[in-house]
Parts: C-alpha cells; structure tokens; sequence
C-alpha cells in the first residue's frame, strides 16, 4: 500500500484479466484491457489541452462507463477530479466551482443548463454527446499516454463537503487514500463478496466510488445504474450474478420490493454495506442470504472507519477497521473512557490529505494527530462505536445518503420577506432516514404558507434540501437572539 497506487492495478488488470469484463452499463461493457486503453488515452487528452499535474476537472456526469474513465483517466494524468452532485442547483455547483477552480467540465446533454451556467467559471467544456474537438470522443482521440501518475500520494479527487453555514469545502482524497478504503472492503467484506458490484450509488460520492475500485481492485465487475431505478437494479442482480452494493435510505428498500414484485430471490446478494434501519436490515437477512454491514464514515475519511455486521452489537456502527484507530475525547481533546460521550477522532491511511484551499480548516480538523470527525460518539467496552449526534456547531441532516446543512437552508429561508427566524432540524423518516423539518417565524401581517416557502426554497437550492415539513411558532426559543438548537429540537423534532 505505501508504494501501490490504483493506477498501478488498472495496468496490472489489463495484463492479468485482460478478456475480463470490468464495467457494464446497459448494453455496453469494458474489458480490464479495454478500460486502460481508453483510460490511458482519455489521460493522453487532458494533457493535450493544457492540463498539467495537479490541475482539476469537474465531473457533471451520471454513472455510466464514460464516468468510470473519466475518474480513472484523472488518475492516470495526475489531475484531480472534482465530483459535482448532480442533485444541487446550478449556483451550488458554481460554489464548488470557484472554490477548486477546474480548467475542464465533462458533462452531458441531460446537464446542458447546468453547463451553460457554468460556462463563466471553467474555460473548457468537454460533451459526451458532442460532435467535433469538444466531444469525449475527441478527448480519447491520441495516442495511450506513456508517463502514467503512480505516486500514491498525489491527491487526485475531490469529494464536495460543506461547513457551517453550507459554504462548500472539498475533501482531497489521494491514491493511497482510496486503495486504504479498497482494503477496508476487502479485509472486512472479503474478495469473493466484491466479485460483482451494483453501481447504484453515485460516484460523486465517496461510497459509490470506492466500491467501484473496490470491485476493481479485486478483478471484480460493476455493472453501473445511471439513475436509481429499483426494477433495473433487481434485473442488474440477477442478470449479472451481482454479490453487493451500498445503501443509503430508501434505496434498500425499493430494491427489496422490486424483488417481491418480481418474484426474484436475489439469491446471488452476499453482502449490502450502509446505514439502515432496523425494519430494513431484519427484511434483508429475512428476504435474502446476504448480510447487512454497518459502519461510520465521511467523505473526509474515504471509506468506514468503523465496521462490523449489523446483527453482532446492534445500534452500534461497529469497531474500528483493520486500518483504522478510532476514539473519543472531550472539549480540551482528552480521551474519554468507555460509555461517555464525547467527539468522534479517527488515525489512518484512508484519511484525506487536506481540505481544498482551506490550510486552517484542515489543520484544525487535523489538530493533535488526530482527524477531528465533528460527530459526537462513545465506545463501549468491546470497542464498538454507538453513534449520538452532530456536533452542534457542525449540525448536519442525513436525507436519503445526501447530507443537508441546516445553516444553508435558514439562510434561504431568512431572504424571504416574510420570515423573520428560522431553524431547520432534522426528524425520523421511515422512508429517507431523516427529513428536513422548518420552524419559521412569520412577520406580523404576512401571508406566505409552508408551500410558498418550500417553493422558494426549492427555487435557490437542491430538491433534497427543501424542507418536507414547515411549521410556524410565534417565537423560537433561545436567548439574546441566538437560538436553542437543541431546545428547539426538544419541542418540534416529534
């Protein structure tokens, strides 16, 4: 791992599993040989337009091969791709945009408005569906590049996060960082549980990407699913034998229905890995013979750094990996015995190297050797991690595997006329996990109901980030203007 890098395995992939099929995306497939050929000659194009070693693309794409080549070919090019969810409105990819200020966008023709909007922030635009220089066939129109990026330090993706407030910061992920959330999967999951992967989490996210070189890694196929769509997914399971994927809420679910719609067994499922409730995870082990994995991560830390199977401590998110330690301090970074609550830090390989053109960001997430996670936990004493909450200058909401941030949404709210306060908290959702709930405080004399809001929201910021319910109060509780996040959650989070 310390010399290894995951370009060196597309090149060892091509050799040893040449004729093998890598990645299937409807009717189309790659062979190992096949994906670093246009891997190496994508990687050949960036070059030829200017982009040199350390330089960003920004990737607007849904799953498919061409996404799978981009990711790899920035690898072999030593540029650092830059995931844009293709969930968020214009004006948020425009925030990731002047933050790691790409040279080049590849995107398609179903994000032609989101592209058009982008055009003032990157110089080059690269079509998939395109005809002439600007098409992704003319990227990969020279020779495969010689010199390929092996250094497995060198950063090469960059995950979107967000800080208070919802300004958005980037997680730098290196070489090493990935092929340390490869060994995770294959330490803990086992080879023969990566064989076949369906690529139904985007690869924007941490989690969809490094199941993809999880699978890749150990000469396993993913078929990749543009959209979600829990027929095509249960077909994609049978049809190809597929052994795992990742799962946020509700993609388990459906999935599960569309079995028994189907009168399908999924009877090649080994293994599903994610956050699940209890319902969810008791139908999967009932349904099928797979096993639900659980387990805490972030974007920042690449992969779990907690993991176990969901039934060996349950309502815990497991034990620290084989590549990880994991522990909780308090306020002044002490660490805390077992049973007390107190901030989640983590040490290992599979740790970003930076956030983005944030040096002070970083190092105080960073501080005292440890990765400050900004969630709040406790170990038991068999060492599993129960997960409490967010930390409250850090609060986040987990909608369906998206994270929304309350201060991005009240911020939207509070530019309506007729909303004087605002708090935003997120309550129990049997369908998404967590959904995002409003508490206004409405001017005297106004007349904006909870639709008019949620469409005003909706109208500057991602769908998932709308708030699904909205309630009025007369006040917000709190003191001296600053409200009571917790007390609030007290009152309206039922």
């Amino acid at each position: 791992m310390r010399t290894h890098s995951l370009v060196d395995r597309i090149l060892e992939n091509a050799k040893s599993r040449r004729t093998q099929t890598a990645f299937i995306c409807g009717s189309e497939t790659l062979t190992f040989a096949d994906y670093a050929d246009q891997v190496r000659r994508m990687a050949a194009g960036l070059h030829a337009r200017g982009l040199e070693s350390g330089d960003r693309v920004a990737v607007l794409l849904d799953n498919g091969l061409e996404a799978a080549v981009t990711y790899g070919a920035c690898l072999a090019a030593g540029v650092i791709a830059v995931g844009l969810n293709t969930r968020t409105a214009a004006e948020e990819m425009a925030q990731v945009l002047q933050v790691t200020t790409p040279g080049l966008l590849v995107t398609q023709e179903r994000y032609a408005d989101a592209a058009q909007a982008l055009a003032a922030h990157v110089p080059q635009q690269v079509l998939l569906e395109g005809s002439g220089a600007h098409s992704f066939a003319a990227l990969q129109d020279s020779p495969p590049l010689a010199q390929l990026a092996t250094d497995p330090d060198q950063g090469c993706v960059i995950i979107p996060t967000a800080a208070v407030g919802g300004v958005p910061k980037g997680a730098l992920l290196s070489q090493r960082n990935l092929f340390a959330a490869c060994q995770v999967h294959l330490l803990h999951f086992g080879a023969s549980a990566l064989e076949g992967h369906l690529g139904v989490m985007p690869l924007f996210h941490v989690m969809g990407l490094t199941s993809l070189w999880a699978s890749f890694v150990c000469g396993g196929k993913t078929v990749l699913l543009p959209q979600f769509d829990p027929q095509a997914a249960v077909q994609a399971l049978d049809e190809h034998q597929l052994t795992y994927f990742g799962s946020f809420p509700p993609i388990l679910g459906r999935i599960l229905d569309a079995a028994q719609e189907s009168g399908s067994s999924l009877s090649s499922l080994k293994l599903v890995y994610g956050l699940e409730g209890p319902d969810g995870i008791q139908r999967l082990h009932q349904e099928t013979q797979a096993t639900f994995w659980t387990g805490f991560g972030q974007a920042e830390t690449s992969a779990f750094v907690t993991v176990a199977p969901a039934t060996e401590r349950p309502g815990s998110s497991g034990r620290a990996s084989w590549v990880n330690s994991v522990a909780v301090v308090n306020e002044a970074d002490e660490f805390l015995p077992e049973g007390e609550a107190g901030e989640i830090v983590v040490r290992g390989e599979n740790l970003m190297l930076e956030y983005w053109g944030h040096p002070e960001a970083t190092a105080h997430a960073f501080r005292n050797g440890w990765h400050h996670t900004g969630d709040v936990g406790r170990l038991d004493a068999d060492g599993y991690l129960h997960y409490v909450k967010r930390k409250a200058e850090k609060e986040l909401i987990k909608t369906g595997g998206e994270n929304v941030y309350p201060g991005e949404v009240e911020a939207v709210l509070l530019r309506h006329p007729d909303v004087t306060a605002a708090c935003v908290i997120g309550v129990p959702d049997p369908t998404w996990g967590e959904s995002v709930k409003a508490i206004c405080v409405l001017r005297e004399g106004a007349s904006a109901d909870a639709e008019a809001l949620r469409a005003f929201v909706g109208g500057q910021i991602a769908g998932f980030k709308r708030p699904r319910i909205i309630e009025f109060a007369p006040e917000l509780p709190g003191q001296e203007g600053e409200v009571d996040r917790d007390a609030v959650k007290v009152q309206y989070g039922g």
